[in-house]
């Protein structure tokens, strides 16, 4: 009869020992559910905040990049201006912002008295419109009234020398007379728009 007894001991022992086991494995299959929420949990908000970072990197190394490129145009136009710089600094004698016409006037006698006239009166107005409109958005445009006497042969190579000059004047009007001086030149007086 004792090998009953350790037979049923055995399987009493056996039964505490499954229930033991079972709450173990459940107490480690929770354990290990907690641990995987825990983590999922822990990652996610990991991975959205790196995937932000990233798309923010992204955003501020093509931010940079125009940065760059802006600073290039830049840094390019001010290499122009200052290649440039004479030419800008003499611009204002052939563009004359207080209509002092220095530039013009020194050269339209030579202009003039190289094609065989004679330089007779010159005179400057502000710019009446009348035969075309303008719509100037940086320097409004005057009216030079050349007078002179010479040649009518010449007249041509005049009127091509005084719209070659360098501030590209536009010859509005040529006017002259039948009547003829002593010398037998005539007058001529050409409006340009300067």
């Amino acid at each position: 009869m004792v090998p009953q007894k350790a037979n049923t001991i055995d399987h009493i022992n056996a039964i505490r020992e499954s229930k033991t086991k079972t709450a173990s494995l459940i107490t480690f299959g929770v354990s290990l559910l907690i641990a995987i929420l825990l983590v999922v949990l822990a990652l996610r908000p990991t991975i959205l905040t790196i995937t932000k970072i990233n798309k923010e990197i992204k955003q501020k190394e093509t931010v940079s990049n125009q940065l760059k490129n802006k600073i290039e145009a830049l840094s390019n136009l001010d290499k122009e201006y200052k290649d440039s710089k004479e030419k800008f600094d003499s611009l204002q004698f052939v563009f004359p912002e207080n209509k002092g016409f220095a530039l013009l006037l020194s050269n339209i006698e030579p202009i003039v008295s190289r094609n065989g006239f004679e330089l007779t009166s010159i005179s400057f107005n502000s710019y009446d419109g009348e035969t075309y409109k303008l719509a100037p958005k940086v320097l409004a445009p005057s009216a030079m009234r050349v007078t002179v006497r010479g040649d009518n042969s010449n007249l041509l190579s005049l009127l091509k020398d005084l719209e070659g000059m360098p501030n590209y004047p536009v010859l509005e009007v040529v006017s002259f007379t039948d009547r003829k001086d002593d010398q037998g030149l005539g007058v001529f007086t050409i409006v340009k728009d300067i």
